[in-house]
């Protein structure tokens, strides 16, 4: 029997439970912005209604029925300006609250409240399933609506036979509006950890986990267009003979070396942007001087061939060129091929800065 994985039980219960994290919470925030405000713009509208086609001899508490008006504005007009999800979540309850106190209100005017408050009640459960993100967070408003709508009236037909419908009715309705509360946090969690894979597949390279050309040169754009900051040097690396490993070794083995010398690479790198620009060429943008940058790219060498001793023998060549500010970035990629070729030219397994 399958044992369940219980750090990925604890990845999906915790955001359905709680809301999901701070990012999980920024990708939420847009949709449920304007949910929201879609359901408290109706709650309004129902409520003003009900209000305008009560019978004339019926009268409800005029301080109660502008209160919870007031209210249902007020959480409208702070939920339009608002920025962050929990303080959507917030005037989502106070909006809710105060149409269920509004509601209340005028079945409080006419005979039989207890009648008209049990759909009510339902029907709120349910409506508002789908604005709170966070199982946890619904159910302490759903508390609230069935507080709002049914204290001092129940139990309803004390000692009568049906008198345990209203209960039922009030815990199958929570059940099936908690039911649905998961079911669209677990569509918006799906939904943001698709974004997050697809984001990944088109800035990060599938095979070595490094930024792909793509991401490193956007990256590299905004660093060479920065106003400020020191000097910045642009490596270009080439795995030496690489298509005589493929030929010799198959594809597999290839892709070993690229593997490995990528986390060369990216553990040499820290703090620095590198990548794979593709096949078995990388970049590395060194944050530092003249003097600085060559030293590193002469530990890189010695690195990655350090790191293939004991199997086989496997180098690179860098190309190493200054990134000029006040010339198009092409200009240094272009100088730092030069050098990386001239690199190849001199016997490989060395750097060259132009």
């Amino acid at each position: 029997m399958r044992v369940p994985d219980l750090s990925s039980l604890r990845r999906v219960a915790v955001p359905l439970a709680f809301g999901g994290n701070s990012e999980q919470q920024h990708t939420y925030f847009a949709e449920l912005h304007r949910v929201g405000m879609v359901t408290q713009v109706l709650g309004i509208i129902a409520f003003s209604l009900t209000w305008l086609l009560m019978p004339p001899t019926y009268h409800p508490n005029l301080t109660h029925a502008v209160l919870a008006l007031l209210g249902m504005l007020i959480s409208l007009v702070v939920r339009y300006r608002c920025t962050t999800l929990p303080m959507l979540t917030i005037t989502g309850a106070c909006a809710v609250l105060a149409l269920t106190f509004g509601l209340r209100t005028m079945a409080d005017a006419v005979q039989h409240a207890s009648f008209w408050v049990l759909p009510v009640g339902v029907f709120m459960t349910l409506a508002i399933a789908s604005i709170f993100n966070g199982g946890l967070s619904y159910l302490a408003v759903v508390a609230g609506v069935w507080w709002n709508v049914g204290h001092g009236l129940y139990p309803v037909n004390e000692g009568l036979p049906d008198q345990s419908w209203a209960p039922l009715m009030i815990a199958v309705s929570v059940l099936f509006g908690l039911a649905l509360n998961v079911s669209f946090s677990l569509l918006r969690l799906r939904n943001y950890h698709s974004k997050v894979e697809l984001t990944r597949l088109a800035f990060q390279d599938s095979l070595t986990g490094l930024n792909n050309r793509r991401m490193f040169t956007q990256r590299a754009q905004q660093m060479h267009g920065a106003s400020h900051g020191g000097m910045l040097h642009f490596l270009m690396i080439d795995i030496d003979n690489f298509k005589i490993i493929n030929d010799q070794q198959g594809h597999d083995a290839g892709d070993a070396v690229l593997v490995r010398t990528a986390a060369v690479i990216a553990d040499k790198a820290q703090g620095h942007l590198c990548g794979r620009l593709g096949g078995e060429e990388f970049g590395i943008v060194y944050a530092g001087d003249r003097e600085d940058a060559r030293a590193f790219a002469g530990s890189l060498v010695e690195a990655v061939s350090q790191a293939f001793l004991a199997a086989q023998f496997v180098s690179i060549s860098v190309g190493v060129a200054e990134l000029d500010r006040n010339k198009e970035l092409g200009h240094s990629y272009r100088l730092a091929d030069e050098a990386l070729y001239l690199a190849k030219r001199q016997g490989k397994n060395r750097y060259v800065i132009a």
